[in-house]
């Protein structure tokens, strides 16, 4: 898939203006356009983002006001929009703003997407479903793609279809970014975008609501079983799954929601933290505390984490002590024999049947043919020999079962938390507690100067106390967000034995009834969804993480930088250096950071597959001379089409030569201000001087 053209008609700067991109071959696949600040490069890169995306495409314009809910999202594109509209539209009779993308799908179809927004005299958005008209047409004939007449939310509808066809929004920042946006990314917590991105990408969510539907229609379909054929068991076995179902459900919801809410208050403090940089003082001291600042909070914050999940998960049975810890796993190894052995045990009838039957036959062609006495005797010998392949028991099973609850798939789960215990130590505890209280001295000792330095004016204050306000919030946000993990961890553990022993259960039911058998066939796949689940998420994590070790030691201006990227089973990154440190966990300059967050967005388009375009922003903006060429290079290695929007100082001179034999089309911005209104336009070329 590819983009063919962008049309703009009374948006921002362009009064009118068209793109044009040709089709991205092998060795010609990058496009790039120039433009300097304030000539309308950005208000492109926004006009990609939202003629595709509608309102949810907001999220990828940095400069778009942030908010944390869902009445402040929604001002905040009404605020938006209103200064979108260009200047001298309302003056010329014109009260409306058009976009339009045409995209060419894998199977070579156009696609026209073509979205209006319309204002009043005033150049206010309109109010309701009067403010936006959404367009979409298909093929050569520009079949019309919209909802049936009886859908109520067409809005999820488009959204629905825009994801399928193209991505859907939670991915979409992997492949349209700016550079300020990367830099912002760089700074936040990557757990959280890892395993959106890796759960989008793979369709996890999808099989996760698949897996829980097949749940609803087993539990529907047994309540259909007459009377008499259930037994009481099920009954409140499935009272107890239906209620585990619920409070888990909430749990997940409420996780959710702090998550939106952890990501959108970390974008806001992003904004109020990039203000405050531009305050009183010098930028660039100030730049460096408040990076300094944001360094030491996010140290802390993984610290206090890591002591969180691990208060809440290994600690308990880590407390427990060593030798105790090694005698319950050493126990239930015994059992899980002790559950071999009545396995094979289960068979020796059929078994040992089969080889008398065998016996039976061979005897008489024995010469000298036997006596009846004989042949009674061989056959008890060989019937006493058989009985020593199950008795005695073998030495090394346990005489009983005292863990029942931890027999079959659950047994692996148990003696992993039993190891991962084992493997916590008083010194790495400490070495949390030690990491949170050097942090929290020096976030005290930063703040102090960043105060000295910011001056006192009231807008300072004013930010200073919003920002204040905002990191307490993410705090206590991120601390019920590890509390509930843990508690979704814990809960979902116990839920799937109920939900296997239900299983079990629902086999004993009369299987001549329809009901019966199909709730059993749920079951059964809802469970298999479950464990691919389980199987593919480290998986294609490790498929990630391998994607961001190419990426990064591509990028990276020394080779010898990192050892590898590892990714857990929560999402968390951890960059390895050739000692064994985690990198992210050290004080790392702006341009690292930024390199690490290029490699993951190239690691999740990469593993994915997709052939969407990527598009970036002013890619350059905040990457030092050592990273520059590598990151570009690396950037348009990528196959498919690559969209570069740069300014005056980014892929010029060196940097353009390095990859000038992959360009298939150069644009270059133009901007002229008339009657006190800007207008820009757009023209094949380039920057003066780069023999474009």
């Amino acid at each position: 898939m590819h983009l063919e053209s962008i049309s703009l008609r009374d948006w921002k700067a362009f009064e009118s203006a068209t793109f044009e991109f040709p089709t991205p071959g092998k060795t010609k696949n990058v496009v790039v356009i120039g433009g300097r600040n304030g000539f309308g490069k950005t208000s492109l890169f926004e006009a990609l983002a939202l003629g595709l995306f509608g309102r949810d495409g907001l999220r990828l314009v940095l400069r778009a006001g942030i908010a944390s809910d869902e009445q402040g999202r929604a001002q905040s594109f009404k605020e938006f929009m209103e200064r979108a509209l260009f200047g001298n539209a309302l003056a010329n009779g014109r009260s409306s703003c058009r976009i339009e993308l045409k995209f060419i799908d894998d199977g070579g179809d156009p696609i026209w997407i073509e979205r209006t927004w319309y204002f009043n005299d005033q150049g206010k958005l309109k109010a309701g479903e009067s403010a936006e008209q959404l367009k979409i047409f298909q093929g050569i004939g520009r079949r019309v793609i919209g909802p049936g007449r009886t859908e109520h939310d067409v809005e999820g509808w488009y959204r629905d279809w825009v994801s399928k066809t193209f991505i859907p929004t939670s991915l979409a920042g992997f492949f349209l970014f700016d550079g300020e946006s990367a830099a912002v990314y760089a700074e936040r917590d990557m757990g959280s975008q890892v395993r959106e991105g890796i759960e989008g990408l793979l369709g996890l969510n999808w099989l996760k609501q698949l897996q829980k539907d097949l749940r609803t229609y087993a539990n529907t379909k047994r309540s259909q079983v007459p009377k008499g054929v259930s037994n009481e068991a099920i009954a409140e076995l499935d009272s107890a799954v239906s209620s585990m179902e619920e409070e888990l459900a909430r749990y997940e919801d409420r996780l959710q929601t702090i998550e939106n809410e952890i990501r959108d208050s970390e974008a806001l403090r992003d904004s109020l933290t990039r203000e405050l940089g531009y305050g009183a003082g010098t930028r660039a001291q100030l730049e460096e505390l408040t990076r300094e600042q944001a360094d030491y909070e996010k140290r802390y914050n993984s610290a206090q984490d890591q002591l969180v999940t691990a208060a809440q998960s290994d600690l308990p049975l880590a407390l427990a002590g060593g030798i105790l810890l090694s005698k319950v796993e050493a126990r239930l190894d015994q059992e899980a024999r002790l559950d071999q052995w009545e396995a094979a045990l289960s068979q020796r009838d059929d078994r040992t049947a089969s080889v008398l039957e065998f016996l039976n036959e061979q005897l008489p062609t024995v010469e000298p043919e036997l006596l009846e006495r004989q042949v009674d005797g061989v056959r008890a010998a060989v019937e006493k020999a058989l009985e020593r392949l199950w008795f005695p028991p073998p030495g090394d099973v346990a005489d009983s079962f005292r863990h029942a609850h931890a027999r079959g798939p659950m047994l692996q789960r148990v003696l992993d938390r039993l190891r991962d215990a084992k493997a916590v130590s008083s010194a790495s505890i400490v070495e949390l507690l030690e990491t949170m209280e050097s942090s929290s001295a020096k976030l005290r000792e930063v703040s102090a100067v960043i105060r000295s330095t910011e001056g006192a004016t009231p807008q300072v204050e004013e930010k200073r106390d919003q920002l204040n306000e905002v990191n307490t919030k993410v705090g206590l946000m991120r601390e019920e967000r590890g509390s509930l993990t843990n508690m979704v961890k814990s809960r979902g553990a116990d839920l799937e034995q109920k939900r296997r022993e239900l299983g079990r259960l629902t086999g004993h039911l009369d299987q001549s009834e329809r009901p019966a058998q199909l709730a059993g066939r749920a079951e059964k796949v809802a469970e298999m969804l479950g464990n691919l689940v389980e199987e593919a998420w480290p998986l294609q994590s490790d498929a990630v993480a391998k994607a961001m070790t190419r990426g990064i030691r591509a990028m990276a201006h020394r080779s010898d930088y990192l050892r590898d990227v590892t990714i857990n089973e929560e999402g968390a990154v951890e960059l390895a250096s050739p000692d064994g440190r985690d990198l992210r966990q050290y004080d790392l300059s702006a341009g690292e950071k930024q390199i690490f967050t290029q490699a993951l967005f190239s690691a999740i388009a990469e593993v994915s597959e997709r052939t969407f375009p990527l598009v970036v922003d002013t890619p350059l903006g905040r990457l030092d001379e050592n990273h520059r060429l590598n990151v570009l290079k690396h950037i348009t290695s990528r196959k498919g089409q690559v969209i570069l929007i740069s300014t005056d100082t980014e892929v010029v001179g060196q940097f353009l030569a390095a990859i000038r034999a992959k360009v298939a089309k150069f644009y270059i911005i133009r901007n002229k201000v008339e009657g006190g209104v800007a207008r820009s336009w757009c023209e094949e070329g380039y920057f003066d001087g780069q023999g474009v």
